[in-house]
């Protein structure tokens, strides 16, 4: 599954230090309520990840939000 996970340039950086994301990682998976969540709350950086199809939903967020509990290995660009 395709999702976009919000973020800041800091932890960005930090996301390719580590080599990873430290969970939770929440993300959307519709690219239009990432980018409404990036304006809303001033995170400027959208990344698109490659989530598991089984992955756990979050109550609200218009139904479109999921949440993975455990590290996602960041490969970086």
């Amino acid at each position: 599954m395709i999702v976009y996970h919000v973020t800041t340039f800091s932890k960005l950086k930090k996301y390719k230090e580590t080599g990873y994301i430290n969970p939770p990682v929440r993300a959307w998976k519709n690219f239009k309520y990432a980018e409404f969540m990036s304006i809303r709350t001033g995170r400027r950086v959208i990344l698109r990840l490659k989530f598991p199809d089984n992955v756990k939903k979050l109550e609200g967020h218009f139904n479109q939000a999921v949440v993975l509990n455990k590290p996602y290995k960041f490969e970086g660009f």
